[in-house]
């Protein structure tokens, strides 16, 4: 039995729901994800009948996060060996990164982003592209970048000081520290905190 996407997508009364779908890593995301999700995007975009996006993800652990960091590469090294379709396809074009990601590309239809667990990394820089954040009690969040001395991709070093009060959005992005869904509510980063976001 073949294993399910790593985004699922559906469609229903103008309300199109993607769910990251891979609960057994806390949704973490990879390549088939981020190529699944720049389709749904462009699919979401060009279908004139759905009018909001419902962005959750699969299990109780997690929301999204980011991929974890990768062992340092030379220089001229390049890309790492395509070992699947979704490799081969960011390998022939890069901006499928950014467009899963949400950054330099646009949805036009409201993004309802409804988060439960581990919100970091990746997972936090999407949810800056959302319009209506609901969060769990539970939900964590972070920009987890620096602890890896990673630098954050998906535009969260523009984005958040646009959203937040500049010192807290300075606090999160060069700490790296956790903070929970009555903090993000409290510093405008959510929208409502409720018992369950789903």
């Amino acid at each position: 039995m073949p294993s399910e996407p790593a985004v699922l997508y559906a469609k229903a009364d103008g309300i199109a729901t993607v769910t990251m779908n891979r609960p057994e890593v806390r949704n973490a995301i990879n390549a088939e994800m981020l190529c699944r999700l720049a389709d749904v995007w462009q699919d979401i975009n060009d279908d004139a009948s759905v009018r909001a996006v419902i962005f959750t993800g699969t299990g109780e652990q997690a929301f999204l996060r980011g991929g974890g960091p990768r062992p340092p590469r030379a220089h001229d090294a390049g890309p790492p060996p395509a070992e699947t379709d979704f490799d081969r396809r960011i390998i022939e074009d890069y901006s499928i990164i950014y467009k899963g990601l949400l950054r330099n590309y646009e949805v036009v239809k409201p993004i309802i982003a409804a988060v439960k667990g581990y919100c970091v990394a990746g997972g936090m820089e999407m949810l800056q592209a959302t319009d209506i954040r609901v969060a769990a009690e539970d939900a964590r969040f972070a920009i987890a970048e620096v602890k890896h001395a990673l630098f954050p991709m998906g535009g969260s070093t523009v984005r958040l000081a646009r959203q937040i009060p500049f010192a807290k959005a300075m606090e999160i992005l060069l700490t790296g520290e956790q903070f929970s869904a009555a903090e993000a509510l409290r510093i405008g980063s959510s929208t409502r905190s409720c018992r369950r976001a789903t």
